[in-house]
């Protein structure tokens, strides 16, 4: 029998059902959910933009939006909806929940007219395309086995060694690097109120026996800091000795000195044989700081999934690193507001986005169009998968190039 607040439309929770939504999330991963970290995760939920589907009285089905900001391309700073806490308890699965959920989120996300763009981490890399969001990051597993690593003799090295803190009290330092950095690297977010607590945040039922997070700062010439490293280590032994292992949460420098610094702070942890840094970005200086890549393994995965909400003023917010006129057809069946031939132009100082009659030169998803809006991931393999098409001969190469050139896109946190 279904309750008088049951209906398989979308709504928001209020604020004394937070919980409840939390808890509901949890269930939808097969997780009982730790009350540390729902109290936790209650810090950043905005009940107004918290979505659930009820039956029975019960939240069987849930989505969030979190209110961040986001590096684009150029350094501009955009409001971007961070899509989390989406979950479909089990036996509720297969019923259209999720797209009901996606479908109001995204109205309500163009109803505000606060962001342009909507990110998420997708837990199944499969789920997210029908509703227009592209695979605009990677996320690479680095793993460092450190009795045989050392740095090339030519890496700069400072003078100054690392301080070493507990990671909660290390925040006004790190946060000092992490926002000189944050406007050079499109898809690091802004972490304002609650989110630096979020990041260190280190119960000890979810350290699987490794010791407290701990941070390694490094000082530049002046005393200021300069880059850090989180990490936790935790002690194993095998019949050949010490095997412990070191797990690196974050580690972001300000300079190329501060870097080799950090990971030869790292390489010499007593009693540790490996290092593993899960999610790193693509293309990091690691690799390059190596005497040999022999100890380093390496896995890319998938990273942050980006889904253009507003098409022309997304477009229009970040910028080119070449001279470009271009009509792009865009199809996009779940944002349909978002359809047709837009003409998108960049004369060395200002973008401009705007639909137009003109004949298209490219034609493309949404989620295409998301996949290649931080730089990431190129147009010429989405191309060559047939998901973007050239109309005019030379668009496809003068496109790609102006869409690319800036720092390698990183999303350091799940959120």
């Amino acid at each position: 029998m279904r309750g008088p607040r049951d209906t398989t439309d979308p709504a928001p929770v209020g604020a004394d059902e937070l919980k409840a939504f939390e808890l509901a999330v949890r269930r939808a991963f097969h997780e009982d959910g730790h009350p540390d970290d729902v109290a936790h995760s209650l810090r950043t939920l905005e009940p107004e933009r918290t979505l659930a589907i009820r039956d029975g009285g019960q939240i069987v089905a849930a989505a969030a939006v979190l209110s961040r900001i986001m590096t684009v391309p150029g350094g501009g700073q955009l409001p971007v909806a961070a899509v989390s806490a989406v979950g479909v308890l089990p036996g509720q699965t297969r019923r259209g929940h999720l797209s009901r959920l996606m479908r109001r989120q995204l109205d309500d996300v163009r109803a505000t007219g606060r962001e342009p763009i909507a990110a998420l981490w997708a837990s199944e890399s499969g789920i997210y395309g029908r509703y227009g969001y592209g695979l605009a990051t990677r996320a690479v597993t680095y793993e460092l086995q450190t009795a045989s690593a050392a740095l090339r003799r030519d890496v700069p090295l400072p003078p100054e060694r690392p301080d070493v803190l507990p990671a909660a009290e290390a925040v006004p330092r790190m946060a000092a690097v992490y926002d000189a950095v944050r406007p050079q690297v499109p898809g690091l977010l802004a972490r304002d109120g609650a989110w630096w607590q979020h990041r260190v945040f280190d119960p000890e039922h979810r350290r699987d026996g490794f010791a407290t997070l701990r941070a390694a700062v490094q000082p530049g010439p002046g005393g200021e800091p300069a880059g850090y490293a989180l990490y936790a280590a935790r002690t194993k032994w095998s019949e050949h000795g010490p095997a412990g292992e070191a797990q690196v949460r974050e580690l972001l420098a300000a300079s190329p000195e501060a870097r080799a610094s950090l990971w030869t702070f790292l390489i010499s942890l007593d009693l540790v044989r490996s290092v593993r840094w899960r999610l790193a970005r693509d293309h990091d200086p690691l690799p390059h700081l190596l005497a040999s890549t022999d100890p380093l393994m390496h896995q890319v995965g998938h990273g942050l999934f980006v889904r253009l909400v507003d098409v022309d003023r997304a477009l229009a917010a970040r910028r080119y690193s070449a001279p470009l006129s271009v009509v792009v057809d865009v199809d996009d069946a779940f944002c349909p507001w978002n359809a047709g031939r837009r003409h998108l132009s960049w004369d060395g100082d200002t973008a401009t986005c705007a639909p137009t009659d003109e004949p298209a030169d490219l034609a493309l998803t949404a989620e295409a169009l998301g996949a290649a809006y931080l730089g990431g991931t190129r147009l010429e393999p989405l191309a060559g998968a047939g998901r973007v098409r050239e109309l005019t001969s030379g668009a496809l190469e003068a496109t790609a190039r102006a869409f690319g050139g800036f720092s390698e896109p990183w999303c350091a946190e799940i959120f």
